[in-house]
């Protein structure tokens, strides 16, 4: 669709206007903007004027107790006085002694913690193939190192591969001499 040439001349004739004005009103607005006056949008203070004059003299009243000004010299002697001292340490519990119940629960020794469970072995196994002439082979990740093992082989030289099963790969710790199976994710 083609428009003719005449339209678009009006067009852009008037978005001119429209971006002259808009620059007009903004530059009014920047001029009307004064330092310390409260920056209020003219389309909403005309409809509450009755409430913004209340609240402009209460601000005022509440403000006229305090100085802007900061005086250095009443800081410093204010800085300067001694801390007082304190008998008592803030950390000790002064509210008298606690009920009975509370000592003989306190003296009584805690069970002993059961220890922590082992962390668990940095291996995951990936994947099953079978090779050709029987022997299998697994794929198993060592710290995020992919590895391709066979039994008997060695990983990060500590895990040794016991069995290798199409659901599981048996492997020994040999920190701690015990079999730990890891299940291929299917």
């Amino acid at each position: 669709m083609k428009i003719p040439a005449g339209i678009t001349k009006y067009g852009v004739a008037f978005l001119g206007v429209v971006c002259a004005f808009l620059i007009a009103n903004l530059v009014a607005q920047y001029r009307a903007m004064q330092p310390g006056q409260p920056h209020v949008n003219p389309s909403t203070a005309s409809t509450s004027r009755a409430t913004s004059q209340k609240d402009d003299a209460h601000v005022a009243d509440d403000l006229v107790g305090y100085d802007p000004e900061v005086h250095f010299v009443p800081l410093k002697k204010l800085d300067s006085r001694p801390l007082p001292d304190e008998d008592r340490n803030p950390f000790e519990y002064v509210g008298g002694a606690p009920p009975p119940e509370q000592v003989s629960r306190s003296l009584a020794p805690a069970p002993p913690a059961a220890p922590p469970p082992p962390p668990p072995p940095p291996l995951k196994a990936v994947g099953y193939n079978e090779l050709p002439g029987g022997k299998k082979s697994a794929m198993v990740t060592y710290n995020d190192d992919m590895e391709m093992v066979q039994e008997g082989d060695m990983i990060g030289g500590r895990f040794k591969v016991i069995k290798i099963s199409p659901s599981t790969v048996v492997v020994e710790d040999g920190n701690t001499k015990s079999n730990l199976e890891l299940p291929i994710a299917q």
